[in-house]
């Protein structure tokens, strides 16, 4: 044979062996490389290949670099979600490919490009691109990623690849991504606690995370609830192993047992349990992409009844009459409706009241003027009656903060309180009157005292000796703590509360006619008046609530200071531009006897106070 022929023959023998080579890379589930034959002109940088997680609605998020190192945790392998991949061909790489055909197959190992690296394994069907088609996409599952790998043990880096060939011929370079299996994923809350409750617990814990990283929390309960919470992340059906120290290791949705509790939040009430059964609970945080770091270590408590400030009451000789005509969500509508008619009723008087004298309104506009630069005002000499118009000039002459320039107050008719002191009602009082040791109150809100905001508007009625007003003011205090299990001395999950609305109408006398004609700014007052405070109490082991209102009367001494005196001019700005004739600070001690008139079956919620806050005089 010559030696054409023979050349001949061997180009065909060759020709044999890359057929078959091309013909079986992916053998079952690994495949070994023996040689790379290199595409002439494409490599991995002309592909954009992509991952993207479904959510239970369908819609997909493309996973960046930082969110493949963690989205791939224990709970993707125990309870897979869905993916897609997708490999797209760049412009410059359609024209490399011509009218070559590619194709490519998925695969998940640490070297499924190196034709010496260890068995890699197949993810699905292969890809197709070509000149017309230059992106396409596979559907995946979360735990197909893993390759069979098991969803415990240690953290593992390793790769997700598109496995292209061009014709029948790998690429020198590969595309692929870099993902982290059995990832830490979010946070995982530690010192869970849970408290009794009546037919619930009040889980509570530490996280860390913020809402960058973050959605929430969820909380796991064994048994599992009645009905199940929505799950805030993708879960499965797979029962957890009785005999594992964390039931919840699968994230089975069956055993969630709370709403997701957003972040900034660090505990929840739950319920629908059942009183007297033993509780095993866990917390798990759910990152922003819907990834669910591992269940906290679990912690047990049993739902129990607990009893409020109103079971206490009531069981320890109570005599308050409930109900009363307050209707809607929270009592004291009314009197919080009355003190916003009176506001209303305030701003509109405001805006009707008697014009200023003509020589007010002239100076209010010159002032503008000279504000404006239009004019210069003219020099005034200290024992000048009214400015000069003619002279030298000077802006300070004009000006209404000047004590040379002569003022007269607006017209004042009301005055608008900002009143805060510590308010205790004396609820035991009704129990020690009748010779009783029980001090419900104190029991269970202890001794301290809590804030009591008021707002109060006053209407002027004579300005003889002094100023004379009819006053009426809405109020709001209220007390909290913890309910009490059965012994009456352990503290629960449950929260009992006391909310008072009180609203009083009072004769004012304010002895302001030593500011007028002393120059006092010490301004002593008095008031007297009647009032109905409505009272609810809560419990947030129940959705009811007991309402009911105590009338009674109240009686204050007290005492202002002018802030004009401190900085005449400004308070002549202030009075000028917004029609305000004086700003105090003061303060006043205050007897509330609100007992009904001495009835014995109402709720005591008097109390002998100090109160002190900021007034406007209008």
């Amino acid at each position: 044979m010559d030696a054409k022929h023979l050349g001949a023959k061997n180009l065909a023998r060759s020709g044999c062996f890359v057929a078959l080579l091309v013909a079986f890379p992916f053998a079952g589930v690994t495949y070994a490389q023996t040689t790379t034959i290199t595409s002439a002109t494409l490599a991995s940088t002309d592909f954009t290949f992509t991952l993207y997680r479904v959510d239970s609605s369908g819609s997909t998020t493309a996973l960046d670099v930082d969110t493949l190192a963690t989205y791939f945790t224990a709970a993707r392998c125990a309870c897979p979600s869905g993916l897609i991949a997708a490999l797209t061909l760049s412009t410059d790489g359609l024209t490399k490919l011509g009218s070559s055909s590619l194709d490519a197959q998925l695969m998940v190992g640490a070297n499924c490009d190196d034709a010496s690296a260890g068995a890699c394994t197949s993810l699905g069907s292969t890809l197709t691109l070509s000149a017309s088609k230059s992106s396409t996409q596979a559907t995946l599952s979360s735990v197909d990623v893993f390759g069979g790998a098991s969803c415990t043990g240690d953290a593992t880096s390793t790769r997700v690849w598109a496995i292209v060939r061009v014709d029948g011929t790998l690429l020198a370079t590969q595309p692929s991504l870099a993902v982290t299996l059995r990832g830490a994923g979010p946070v995982t809350p530690t010192a869970v606690t849970a408290q009794t409750a009546d037919s619930g617990l009040l889980v509570s814990w530490t996280t860390t995370g913020d809402a960058t990283t973050l959605q929430g929390h969820q909380v796991f309960c064994s048994p599992g609830p009645t009905s199940a919470s929505t799950a805030a992340f993708e879960t499965c059906d797979a029962l957890p192993a009785t005999a594992s120290d964390n039931p919840f290791s699968t994230w089975n949705a069956a055993f969630i047992c709370s709403d997701l509790v957003t972040v900034g939040t660090s505990s929840v009430r739950l319920k629908g349990l059942t009183n007297g059964t033993l509780y095993q609970v866990a917390v798990a945080s759910v990152g922003i992409d819907g990834t669910p770091s591992a269940p906290s270590a679990v912690v047990t408590a049993t739902p129990g009844p607990t009893t409020g400030f109103d079971d206490l009451y009531f069981q320890q000789g109570g005599t308050a009459q409930t109900g009363c005509s307050v209707a809607g969500p929270s009592p004291g509508l009314g009197a919080w409706g009355a003190a916003v008619v009176l506001l209303g009723v305030l701003l509109a008087a405001r805006r009707s009241r008697r014009r200023r004298p003509a020589a007010a309104r002239v100076r209010r506009i010159v002032t503008l003027l000279i504000c404006l630069g239009a004019i210069t005002a003219p020099d005034v000499h200290a024992d000048d009656e009214f400015p000069a118009t003619t002279g030298a000039m000077s802006t300070l002459a004009l000006d209404p903060a000047d004590r040379r320039v002569p003022y007269t107050p607006s017209p004042r008719g009301w005055n608008l309180e900002l009143r805060f002191g510590p308010y205790r009602p004396d609820v035991d009082r009704e129990f020690s009157a009748r010779g009783s040791s029980a001090r419900p109150y104190e029991q269970i809100f202890s001794s301290s005292r809590h804030l009591l905001f008021q707002l109060e508007v006053d209407r002027q009625l004579s300005h003889r000796g002094g100023t004379w007003a009819i006053g009426v003011t809405a109020g709001y205090t209220h007390a909290a703590a913890a309910a009490l299990a059965a012994d009456l001395l352990t503290r629960t999950g449950d929260e009992t509360s006391l909310t008072l609305l009180p609203l009083s109408v009072s004769l004012v006398y304010r002895a302001d006619i030593l500011r007028e004609y002393e120059g006092i700014g010490l301004i002593p007052y008095a008031k007297a008046g009647l009032d109905c405070t409505f009272w609810r109490m809560s419990d947030t082991s129940r959705t009811s609530t007991t309402d009911g209102k105590t009338l009674g009367w109240h009686a204050a001494l007290g005492i202002s200071l002018d802030l004009a005196s401190f900085d005449p001019g400004s308070a002549r700005l202030m009075d000028l531009e917004s029609g305000v004739n004086q700003t105090a600070l003061f303060l006043e001690v205050a007897r509330y006897s609100l007992d009904g008139f001495g009835a014995s079956s109402v709720l005591h919620v008097g109390d002998t106070t100090w109160l002190g806050g900021l007034m406007f005089e209008l």
